[in-house]
């Protein structure tokens, strides 16, 4: 392979580098929860799949291959955070219903009626 058609190659890669760069920044901002970076990286990663080609070319093999395990590792992330979160409000949750157990007893309101 000559020089020439290395730096295409490289220049046809690139991209898809970026991409795969940019998902395994997404699985440290998911295992940080730092959801504002998300949103940005968010953002900047639609902008750049919006100019990808509809085919890639084949030197992008590697690259996207890094790029779907990397998203796939984000998937599990997320699906552990959520789960971390649900264990979060559930003892919420319970911990309130202990504090009202430990409350005084209500005492009941008397409702004065009226009538004109």
């Amino acid at each position: 392979m000559s020089s020439a058609e290395h730096g295409t190659q490289q220049a046809q890669t690139a991209p898809y580098e970026a991409l795969a760069r940019m998902i395994e920044r997404e699985l440290e901002l998911t295992c940080t929860r730092d959801y504002e970076a998300l949103e940005s990286l968010k953002a900047e990663r639609e902008a750049l799949i919006a100019s990808l080609p509809a085919t890639p070319p084949a030197s992008a093999r590697a690259a996207l291959q890094r790029a779907a395990l990397m998203n796939k590792r984000v998937e599990i992330e997320i699906l552990r955070v959520r789960e971390a979160l649900l264990l979060d409000a559930a003892n919420v949750e319970r911990v309130g219903r202990m504090a009202r157990g430990y409350s005084p007893p209500r005492q009941e309101r008397r409702h004065v009626e009226a009538s004109a």
